[in-house]
């Protein structure tokens, strides 16, 4: 079966899993509706990670490893804030940047430029070469009904030692809290999974997801290792995942102050989409 031919309803991202433990309302609008970029408007420490996320995708594109610092700063930094302008110019609102752009100002670029210069310095200057381009990454589950992984890492990088690494590069204005919220259970069984296949190919029988901070460049702990030979077996666990999540037929709401879904003033007509859509109560 073809992946595109697999209804949008089974087909599930990290953020759709973390959604729907947080608002169940919040993720019913996102994943059933779509609505998700009519509710996120964005913030400065959004925009900040994904300058600094988008230069090292740039970096490893353009394998860019032995160039100065200045050059980084100034062509690649320049790269980046011009791909997401012109990503949000020619996609509009559903560009991946959409929500972001807005506070993509000077300001915000110079702070994301003094947040690459502390991680460059302190790590010697060395970037992790990447061993597969970017890509989107998805994945089958088959069973009485077809389901489907996507989503990815910033990157597949060889490690020191080299064992491939499946990065998740974070950016967080407060580092210590950003890393006691941080997902380390589905995110790295996620992002291994949708990756073994290919690292296989390559060759390779062990990976390791790892996190690596911005504002912590020498923070080696964030991490976990697997053996590529038994990661098929994480596909019953995101199925049961998926099916428990679709099981639910009953609309919850967090009501939080925070909840973009729960506060907003369209609720009513949401709700009422997908009681008629979605034969939820």
């Amino acid at each position: 079966m073809a992946y595109d031919n697999v209804p949008r309803l089974n087909s599930f991202s990290l953020g759709d899993f973390h959604n729907a433990e947080k608002c169940f309302f919040d993720f019913l609008v996102k994943h059933h509706l779509q609505k998700r970029y009519e509710i996120e408007d964005g913030n400065k420490n959004l925009t900040i990670g994904s300058v600094l996320d988008l230069v090292m995708k740039i970096i490893h594109r353009s394998k860019a490893y032995d160039q100065p610092l200045d050059y980084i700063l100034t062509a690649i930094f320049s790269a980046a804030e011009r791909e997401i302008r012109t990503s949000v110019e020619k996609k509009g609102p559903q560009s991946f940047y959409g929500a972001t752009a807005k506070f993509l100002n000077e300001e915000n670029i110079n702070i994301a430029k003094e947040v690459f210069k502390n991680y460059y310095l302190k790590r010697g200057g060395k970037i992790n070469k990447s061993i597969v381009g970017e890509k989107f990454w998805d994945l089958l589950l088959e069973g009485e009904e077809v389901l489907k992984l996507w989503g990815g890492p910033d990157s597949l990088e060889i490690g020191t030692d080299g064992v491939p690494e499946v990065v998740d590069y974070k950016y967080f204005e407060d580092v210590e809290k950003g890393k006691n919220y941080l997902d380390m259970d589905t995110m790295p069984k996620l992002y291994i999974l949708l990756c073994a296949s290919e690292l296989q190919k390559l060759g390779y029988e062990k990976a390791r997801f790892r996190v690596r901070s911005w504002s912590d460049p020498l923070d080696e702990s964030l991490y976990e290792e697997f053996d590529l030979e038994t990661v098929a077996n994480l596909k019953d666990f995101f199925k049961y995942k998926i099916q428990q999540i679709m099981s639910i037929k009953e609309i919850n709401f967090c009501e939080k102050e925070y909840c973009k879904s729960c506060k907003s003033d369209q609720r009513e007509i949401w709700i009422k989409e997908l009681r008629t859509q979605f034969n939820f109560s």
